[in-house]
């Protein structure tokens, strides 16, 4: 298995974990947060913004698992 994949998983796991233990500043301070409670109200925003972590987490996983592969040129 590559460092490569491993590394950028593990990274991309974080930034998601950071983004729902921060979600509350993220709807509120950041003009896509902002965005998302306009398109979806304040309760469904919130859940949207963590569907996307936890799936972006999963991705992350699988990446640094090695079940999704990078293309190789």
């Amino acid at each position: 298995m590559y460092k490569q994949p491993v590394a950028f998983g593990i990274l991309v796991f974080v930034l998601f974990a950071l983004l729902l233990i921060k979600e509350q500043w993220f709807l509120d301070q950041t003009l896509k947060g902002q965005r998302l409670v306009r398109w979806f109200g304040p309760i469904a925003a919130v859940k949207v913004l963590r569907a996307i972590a936890i799936t972006g987490m999963l991705f992350a996983i699988l990446l640094a698992t090695g079940v999704i592969r990078p293309i190789q040129w």
